[in-house]
């Protein structure tokens, strides 16, 4: 008897929804996973993602690396000597960028080609453009081409870092061009890094843009007239680009590993600091604390992350420019000075003191010295080492290398997942590993 009442509760249940199922729709949708999302909550994210893997664990290991600070405490101190350095401790980096930032990129600019939102399509291209610069200066061959498409290609072959190179400046180019053009709505306050001004982001294009025709002076595509003009679009069109960080949910990830997570793993000692020592700069108050374990103007909690600034500009065009006339990349080279330090609150007194001081001769040494110091917990000093070889260092006695490193390993991810497509094997030596050997060194650092 309890069964047919069941069958006739279950019938009548049909007949009555039979024309609508309105009382499903709230066990239908999970509110927290929404099915899709607008560009106004798309962008933010996909800048706080950038912002983590500009600011987080690639450059702590370079600035180790370029001895701008000492691993002191567990891995951070073997990482001195280049171990305990392997495949997964890329995996966050890699993943942030491709399931995270670069898919929400993706999906941005889709949505706005649909909604004739030009806007939006030239800040997704240039901050597209912003992660494989980054991604490609530590790892050299990487996916794009098939990227991002999520489960309907999850093996995607390498595209070669000259191809990389060449859809960055795609990508700035194309980024610029949109952004000029007619949008039916503008990024705003989703806007982390510029608050939707569009002249900013065409700045950035510009700055991003003579970053990597730099890069380049190690091959044959360098054209240093190409890189000053590029340095004098970004630095007269006002170039500055940096994210910023609150105090209590979204600090700077420097203060988040050297106050809150690890603290006493790194020091502010090293080669680095030895250099400003000798040469009396004022600027070694505001790189390290007192105890020398944090960085007050570059690891506060609400230290703004630099992306690109004028400073750095004008460093790129002075090394461009010395090949032509010395005394043009000396006023360029002091007025990159004055700009870094008058960024970081230095007295002017003590800025024209330095200045003054500075060697007779400008030659590169001096230049990529001085950069290598104002680029301090940037990638970017790295970068500049590969190409250059200044300032001159050399890897510890003790090192787990032949040499200093010169590339990152490729992600665990890759291996477990895409192994078939990485171009480096899993079983090369520690050497091929970082670079050392140039059998898999980076396409520009040949």
């Amino acid at each position: 008897m309890k069964i047919k009442s069941l069958a006739i509760l279950a019938v009548a249940a049909l007949g009555f929804t039979a024309c609508s199922d309105a009382w499903l729709e709230e066990y239908k949708l999970d509110q927290n996973r929404p099915s899709d999302v607008s560009m106004e909550v798309l962008l933010p994210s996909a800048q706080a993602a950038y912002g983590m893997t500009q600011g987080d664990v690639l450059p702590r290991l370079t600035s180790i690396f370029m001895q701008q600070m000492t691993g002191t405490d567990r891995q951070s101190l073997a990482h001195n000597r280049y171990a305990q350095i392997g495949e997964g401790d890329f995996n966050t980096p890699w993943n942030n960028s491709y399931a995270g930032g670069l898919y929400d990129l993706k999906l941005i600019e889709d949505k706005a080609i649909a909604a004739d939102a030009s806007a939006y399509v030239g800040v997704a291209k240039i901050m597209t453009a912003m992660y494989l610069g980054v991604l490609t200066d530590h790892f050299g061959d990487i996916p794009y081409t098939e990227a991002l498409q999520g489960a309907d290609n999850l093996k995607v072959m390498f595209d070669t870092q000259e191809d990389i190179y060449n859809t960055i400046f795609t990508l700035l180019s194309e980024g610029k061009d949109a952004l000029a053009q007619p949008s039916s709505v503008t990024p705003g306050g989703d806007d982390l890094i510029h608050g939707g001004d569009l002249a900013a982001w065409a700045a950035t294009a510009d700055g991003i843009r003579a970053r990597h025709l730099n890069h380049l002076s190690k091959t044959s595509q360098y054209n240093a007239a190409n890189v000053i003009a590029a340095c004098d679009d970004a630095l007269n069109a006002g170039v500055y680009c940096t994210i910023g960080f609150e105090a209590a949910l979204n600090q700077n990830p420097w203060y988040q590993f050297t106050v809150i997570d690890r603290a006493g793993y790194i020091s502010q000692f090293g080669t680095m600091y030895d250099m400003m020592e000798a040469s009396s700069d004022p600027r070694i108050d505001l790189y390290r604390s007192g105890d020398s374990l944090t960085m007050p103007a570059y690891g506060d909690a609400t230290s703004a992350l630099p992306i690109v600034t004028p400073f750095e500009i004008m460093f790129v065009k002075a090394e461009a420019q010395l090949a032509g006339s010395a005394s043009d990349a000396r006023a360029t080279l002091e007025s990159a000075i004055e700009s870094h330090m008058t960024w970081l609150g230095v007295d002017a007194g003590d800025i024209a003191t330095y200045v003054a001081a500075l060697p007779a001769t400008t030659d590169l040494e001096l230049i990529m010295n001085e950069k290598y110091v104002a680029m301090f917990s940037s990638s970017e000093s790295w970068t500049d080492w590969r190409r250059t070889g200044f300032p001159t260092l050399s890897a510890p006695a003790d090192a787990n290398l032949s040499g200093m490193p010169r590339r990152m390993p490729y992600p665990e991810g890759e291996y477990l997942y895409n192994a078939d497509n990485v171009p480096m094997p899993l079983t090369s030596s520690p050497d091929d590993k970082f670079g050392v050997t140039t059998t898999y060194r980076l396409w520009w650092d040949m």
